[in-house]
């Protein structure tokens, strides 16, 4: 089979690797896309390396633009590749610009398209990645839902039962794979920090990050904060080059974006996680690490009826939720976030084969 699995930030590497992996061991040779979305190299080329992926078959290069632009950029060099890769199947991970873009170029050369994270609904359509993801959605032949609430979300949609398929997280999936040297890392000690006595910080999303206002009462709130507890906050590109623009300086311990293996060392080691990413939700949720979301609404509650998130809608209130749950670890148990989802999707993908 001809199966193209499709890259272009962060979050889309570290689901994209477990996949390959169990394609591979089935005998298959996916063809890997990169479109350069994140072209910061700790956002992406250190993900290859992390994981031992190889370099991958087609890169793009589209950097950074309006979403409009990006997505539309990205199409446009999909539209050739694809006619000259001519696949069974197109993989798109997420809700990012690349996965749309991918969705609507292989809808239109009317290639087979498999969505991974089908189903999430944060019923925002401020957010892009909402407009994104139902999107994507509305267009896959085959969808792969990562827990049993997205599953009702798809069905209640309309979606045709056969084409949708429950089979867990695939993020824990490389979680698992590397925790072990996460583990030995033991990162947090090399800058300085006490295993479970610090706050680590991701935030990204625009509506945390674009506003100056409302970007310099999260730092305010977080430099606060660091008199408390020690935080640390690797940056962003994007928040990075906001806070110089306007002018909003940090006290705490700020970074540069960290390597995968780097990053999951540091939560790991930390006693609260505050973030606005979706995947950091499922990770600490995973790990039983206590964490705020700094946003008003989520895609992913099960992280919070069965994790260990909670919500948190302005800046303000950080404080008070922060010191009544840093250090409050806990098990949890989300169904099929057992490490062998991409097995699972394999295995739905290997059944599309000629007989």
């Amino acid at each position: 089979m001809k199966i193209v699995l499709v890259a272009g930030a962060r979050p889309n590497f570290v689901k994209l690797s477990p996949l390959f992996y169990s394609l591979t061991e089935a005998g298959e040779k996916p063809v890997v896309v990169h479109t350069g979305q994140h072209y910061d190299y700790e956002l992406s080329q250190a993900f290859f390396e992390d994981f031992n992926l190889p370099e991958p078959d087609h890169y793009f290069g589209v950097g950074s633009d309006t979403n409009l632009k990006q997505i539309s950029k990205i199409i446009s060099t999909a539209e050739d590749v694809l006619r000259d890769i001519r696949p069974d199947v197109v993989v798109v991970f997420g809700d990012v610009n690349s996965t749309l873009a991918l969705a609507v170029a292989s809808r239109h050369l009317q290639i087979p398209l498999a969505h991974v994270e089908a189903g999430l609904r944060s019923r925002d359509w401020t957010m892009p990645e909402e407009i994104n993801r139902v999107t994507t959605d509305a267009l896959s032949d085959l969808l792969f839902s990562p827990s049993y609430d997205a599953t009702e979300n798809l069905l209640r949609e309309g979606k045709p039962p056969e084409s949708v398929f429950t089979v867990g997280n695939i993020m824990i999936d490389s979680l698992v794979r590397v925790r072990p040297l996460a583990e030995r890392l033991e990162y947090w000690r090399e800058i300085g920090l006490e295993r479970g006595r610090y706050v680590l910080v991701t935030l990204h999303r625009p509506v945390n990050v674009d506003d100056p206002d409302r970007l310099r009462r999260i730092i305010d709130v977080l430099n606060d904060l660091h008199r408390e507890f020690p935080v640390v906050f690797p940056v962003h590109p994007r928040t990075r080059k906001n806070m110089e623009r306007w002018g909003i300086e940090a006290e705490f311990l700020a970074l540069k974006p960290l390597r995968y293996t780097h990053f999951l060392s540091l939560m790991m080691g930390s006693g609260l996680v505050i973030t606005d990413s979706g995947g950091v939700q499922e990770e600490t949720s995973f790990l039983g690490i206590p964490c705020i979301t700094l946003r008003p609404n989520t895609e992913r509650p099960i992280t919070i009826t069965l994790g260990t998130n909670e919500l948190v809608k302005e800046p303000e209130d950080l404080p008070e939720v922060a010191r009544r749950k840093f250090g409050h670890f806990r098990e949890t148990s989300i169904p099929l976030w057992d490490g062998k989802t991409a097995g699972r999707i394999a295995r739905v993908l290997l059944n599309l084969r000629p007989r």
